[in-house]
């Protein structure tokens, strides 16, 4: 059963930044077939490298994670994004090998699939997936940082927070956290956000902003909010609002389920209907 989705999207480089390094992608077809197949993908970016090298960073790894998921011809989305990210990392890692300076380039990437009404998301360092259900904010990913390993507050000062533990592009090979789907509800809203978002902005107020308005109001709210407190770091939001369902209408986009059975019986309609215009105009010549 398809959901019928509104987006909202916003990035900015903050207050602290003079370059943005993050990067937002998505992937949404229009083909119904490859709809029902793949779903819509969803990706946030945050590079690391400083100026060109995290935005190059982060833009080729959303990229070839869009190509490569794409391209992916297994069934399922979860093993799908986990090969799409892991291609991904070791293209950026290539790429980057020759360079002085090279293990400073990297980027941190969480990406969500929608398809049907289930929901998977995918990540790797500490860029974040929400879900907001019913006025109550759940993080669906993992932050893979030094902060996160030892069990240090989101609200507390210290000079280690920030310090990512997994990343794209720095090794060959890198682990990728893939999460079991989940089954969505009209109202829901899931949110995609680099850490420019989540460092001055505690879950509560995070709550209380994406669930208000429309979801690109919304989205630009939550960015507002992170530069009035200092914005430290370059910050990105992709805010997705399931709406409704289209009941019905994959099945009769891809001629299957309803769509022949409809057909016979309006073929069967006809038939009957011209019969028994034969019969009463053969009972009115004859009479």
């Amino acid at each position: 059963m398809m959901l019928r989705l509104d987006i909202g999207q916003f990035s900015h480089a903050g207050r602290k930044r003079a370059h943005n390094e993050d990067w937002l992608g998505a992937f949404q077809p229009e083909d119904p077939a490859r709809l029902a197949h793949k779903g819509r993908l969803f990706l946030v970016a945050d590079g690391m490298g400083g100026h060109r090298g995290g935005e190059l960073a982060s833009r080729r790894a959303v990229d070839r994670v869009i190509r490569a998921y794409v391209d992916d011809p297994g069934a399922d989305p979860g093993q799908s994004l986990r090969r799409a990210i892991t291609e991904a990392n070791a293209l950026l890692h290539a790429q980057t090998a020759g360079e002085e300076g090279r293990e400073r380039w990297g980027t941190t990437l969480v990406a969500a699939v929608v398809r049907g009404d289930e929901l998977w998301i995918a990540n790797v360092g500490d860029s974040r997936a929400y879900l907001l259900r019913g006025g109550h904010l759940r993080q669906l990913s993992r932050d893979h940082s030094l902060a996160a390993e030892i069990g240090v507050s989101a609200g507390e000062n210290w000079i280690g927070r920030h310090v990512i533990t997994r990343a794209l592009g720095l090794k060959p090979e890198v682990e990728v956290d893939v999460f079991a789907p989940l089954r969505l509800r009209v109202g829901d809203r899931i949110l995609l956000c680099s850490d420019g978002l989540t460092t001055p902005l505690s879950d509560d107020e995070i709550e209380a902003i994406a669930g208000r308005g429309a979801p690109q109001a919304a989205a630009e709210a939550l960015i507002q909010a992170a530069n009035e407190r200092g914005g430290p770091d370059n910050v990105s939001v992709i805010l997705i609002a399931v709406i409704g369902r289209e009941r019905g209408a994959s099945n009769l986009l891809t001629g299957r389920g309803l769509r022949w059975p409809i057909l016979l019986a309006v073929a069967l309609l006809l038939v009957l209907a011209v019969v028994g215009l034969g019969v009463i105009l053969g009972s009115l010549i004859f009479r």
